[in-house]
């Protein structure tokens, strides 16, 4: 009885230690937090005044310019100035010696959260001097700290580091090359024909890896001078996955030049060929495929089915044709027609019509065809 009295005194003892500890532990956390924010008040107000009349701070101390205080506070700066102020900035970085602190924080071995800490800082600042460190560690180790070195190479908008991520873009986990895809987009059309240079060379071979992700980044730039140049690679590629993501990205930037070549892919065996250039033939809205789309409403594909009549109800006059499907002899044509009207808001337009009596044979149509496609109540 005893022993066990004493167990349960040891027990209560050790736990009120540790609720001591961990209160003790979330103060001293919350008066450092407060701490650094005061700091960091006051190096804005410091910045500011640079930044107002770059004459009225001369000198930052050894002990300032290591603070993570200045560093939060020199970040928060960067991502609210523009113009000339954005160059002053960068002279009292410089003064501080930040760019060169952080660099060797980076190119230290550990601990791993000061070198997170580092690059990140690197990334936000953006200051061109930090390119060359960033640049090598491309290759580090460490994925993050690979990403995050990308991410600033692209916010600084470092050019010659464009070919230098292509140049890793396939050799990377998906992660990785995930977030590269998202930094060579921030380069804007700058990246747009070096990505088309990675596709095109390497959207044939076997080792096809980050193919489909550069071509959706290049869809996403947006830059139609490259489009009949994507649009050609129709003809070689062979792998569906790249195929797929070409196709869509010429939905984006492939204009009429891609016509030719989408109009043989939307003939593929492979289903999913055929429906994502259903999809991208309506994104570049040439109305003269129109009756090949309306051809495709009786593909075997539901996919297929649908993104035809999707992309109908885009082009001028796809209405049309959507509504000369519910006469048609397939049920299948007729349904995906149907919902695409729904969706289109023709299918309300058609009952208030009917209301006022000014409803037209086709509108009456396509309320009939979903009143009898309609599920029965249980």
């Amino acid at each position: 009885m005893q022993a066990s009295v004493i167990a349960v005194a040891v027990v209560f003892i050790v736990a009120a230690a540790l609720l001591v500890a961990v209160v003790t532990l979330k103060w001293v956390h919350r008066r450092r937090v407060k701490r650094s924010n005061s700091r960091r008040a006051q190096y804005i107000r410091l910045i500011s005044q640079h930044l107002a009349d770059p004459g009225s701070v001369t000198t930052l101390t050894q002990r300032q310019s290591e603070d993570d205080a200045f560093i939060d506070a020199v970040i928060d700066v960067r991502n609210t100035v523009v113009g000339s102020s954005v160059d002053r900035l960068d002279g009292l970085v410089d003064r501080a010696g930040l760019i060169s602190l952080q660099s060797a924080r980076l190119r230290s071995r550990f601990p791993l959260g000061r070198r997170l800490r580092a690059v990140v800082s690197l990334a936000e600042i953006g200051d061109i001097s930090a390119a060359d460190v960033l640049i090598e560690h491309l290759s580090d180790h460490e994925p993050e700290v690979r990403i995050q070195c990308a991410r600033g190479l692209a916010r600084m908008h470092h050019t010659p580091a464009i070919d230098e991520i292509l140049e890793r873009f396939n050799q990377e986990t998906p992660w990785v090359r995930s977030r590269y895809a998202d930094t060579l987009q921030s380069f804007g059309k700058t990246a747009a024909w070096p990505l088309a240079a990675f596709i095109r060379v390497n959207h044939a071979h076997a080792d096809n890896v980050g193919v489909p992700e550069a071509a959706r980044v290049l869809g996403k730039i947006g830059e139609r001078e490259v489009g009949p140049e994507i649009a050609e690679l129709l003809y070689t590629v062979k792998d569906i996955e790249v195929g797929v993501a070409i196709i869509e990205c010429l939905g984006d930037i492939g204009g009429h030049a891609a016509l030719r070549p989408l109009r043989r892919t939307f003939m593929s065996d492979e289903w999913r060929l055929r429906a994502k250039t259903a999809t991208a033939l309506g994104e570049i809205g040439d109305p003269s495929v129109s009756p090949m789309l309306y051809m495709g409403l009786s593909d075997p594909s539901w996919w297929m089915r649908r993104n035809c009549a999707a992309s109908l109800a885009k082009l001028p006059g796809g209405i049309d044709f959507l509504y000369d499907a519910l006469e048609s002899t397939d049920k299948y044509a007729r349904d995906s027609a149907a919902e695409s009207l729904a969706d289109t808001g023709e299918l309300i337009e058609s009952r208030v019509r009917a209301e006022e009596g000014s409803a037209e044979p086709r509108h009456l149509r396509l309320i009939a065809h979903m009143q009898r496609t309609a599920p029965v109540p249980s």
